[in-house]
């Protein structure tokens, strides 16, 4: 019952007491420091992703002052898959144009995108959904319908 050591305090990560091996050699267990203060080169990737979104169009990575009206290249209407086992045999037809992409991962022969537009993130789509929304109920609210006859 003497080889046993006791926990390490909740603060610490390896106990201070020395190890000994076979043959008498003893090594010390290594102290961790931990520094408090981040560096000022950490926040930088955390302050790209704050500024990136993800186009719902044609899924690539953007930010908002560097979109420009020929940014995205998409395929606007749906999309017919003949997806069996998706592998690289697989064949989608994008119904916008008729054109065929041949494979599914990995894509073999990518579809040319028929459309070019700005990109629009989530948040952005949500933002004219809510808008089209208030204006349908302004309208509403400003033109009533007449009532309904009364049945006889």
């Amino acid at each position: 019952m003497d080889t046993l050591r006791p926990m390490p305090a909740p603060g610490s990560a390896f106990i201070d007491r020395p190890a000994t091996f076979r043959g008498g050699v003893q090594a010390q267990t290594p102290r961790m420091e931990h520094h408090a203060a981040p560096d000022a080169a950490d926040s930088e990737p955390i302050d790209r992703l704050l500024h990136t979104y993800r186009c719902i169009r044609c899924t690539a990575m953007f930010k908002k002052e560097e979109n420009s009206d020929d940014a995205c290249h998409y395929h606007p209407g749906p999309s017919q898959s003949y997806i069996r086992n998706q592998n690289h045999l697989d064949r989608t037809t994008f119904l916008c144009c008729g054109t065929q992409q041949i494979g599914f991962q990995p894509i073999l022969l990518a579809a040319p995108p028929c459309k070019v537009g700005r990109h629009i993130s989530a948040e952005d789509k949500k933002r004219q959904i809510d808008e089209a929304k208030a204006q349908r109920a302004q309208a509403v609210a400003a033109n009533p319908r007449p009532a309904a006859r009364a049945r006889r």
